[in-house]
């Protein structure tokens, strides 16, 4: 069977390496584990990994203080962090460093395997926000015929969630919601997420329009009228990704 992906595993436990490693090579992926953060500088120098699992809490160099370092040598590389402890703190500073996600110990392996094939999925990651589910369906259904993963929230505060938990490459965010309104949701999402692309979409552009302007002038990639226009956004999303590429 062909090899799934190449993954580079940092923890200072031996016994975890060895147990996720075993794992993860019966799953058919190729596993090269290291037991500290500066093993795992040296070991992204020499080689291009599909992923990385990142314990956050070592000794020496932190996985924090591991992560900031890995960006700045192979920016384009998912990272998962990996953590024991809620270490509230050091997930905010891990999320805002550009980490994937945030897995808890003891790893669940099938949340494991899926989170690995999301963090490596070449068409893209967009979460959809809108109280409209028929809407949110549609978007969904034309977007993975692309081949985009897509995720789903129907209000802000679960859209937070969302964002906390997964590195997005855009979201798509309805300006009126209920409870927690667009803008206050688009707030909330960059302060965790504050380079993630998002496209504000309206069906109401003149009681929306002044939240819609204060969104904008906060960093909104564009925002776009319902009924969407699909074919108008594949073409924005293949902008988006396009740059997120470098190509």
């Amino acid at each position: 069977m062909a090899e799934r992906g190449k993954v580079l595993l940092v923890d200072d436990d031996k016994d975890i390496c060895e147990t996720i490693t075993d794992v993860l090579e019966i799953e058919d992926y190729s596993v090269t584990s290291v037991n500290s953060g500066m093993a795992a500088l040296e070991a992204v120098e020499k080689n291009k990994y599909d992923v990385v699992l990142l314990d956050m809490i070592m000794p020496g160099m932190n996985g924090v203080e591991t992560l900031k370092k890995f960006k700045k040598i192979a920016p384009g590389t998912p990272v998962i962090m990996v953590s024991a402890f809620s270490v509230e703190d050091m997930i905010r500073e891990s999320l805002k460093e550009g980490a994937f996600t945030i897995l808890k110990k003891p790893i669940d392996f099938e949340s494991l395997f899926s989170t690995i094939e999301m963090a490596r999925g070449n068409g893209g990651l967009v979460l959809v926000v809108d109280d409209d589910k028929d809407i949110c369906e549609v978007v969904r259904y034309s977007l993975e015929e692309k081949g985009y993963m897509v995720k789903i929230a129907l209000e802000g505060e679960s859209a937070v969630e969302k964002t906390r938990d997964i590195k997005f490459d855009v979201i798509i965010l309805d300006m009126k919601l209920p409870i927690m309104n667009g803008f206050e949701t688009f707030l909330s999402i960059r302060n965790i997420r504050p380079d993630v692309c998002v496209i504000l979409i309206t069906g109401y552009p003149e009681s929306m329009g002044s939240l819609i302007e204060k969104a904008m002038n906060k960093g909104a990639y564009l925002h776009l009228r319902k009924p969407i226009n699909m074919d108008e956004l594949f073409e924005i999303l293949k902008e988006i990704m396009q740059r997120l590429s470098g190509t």
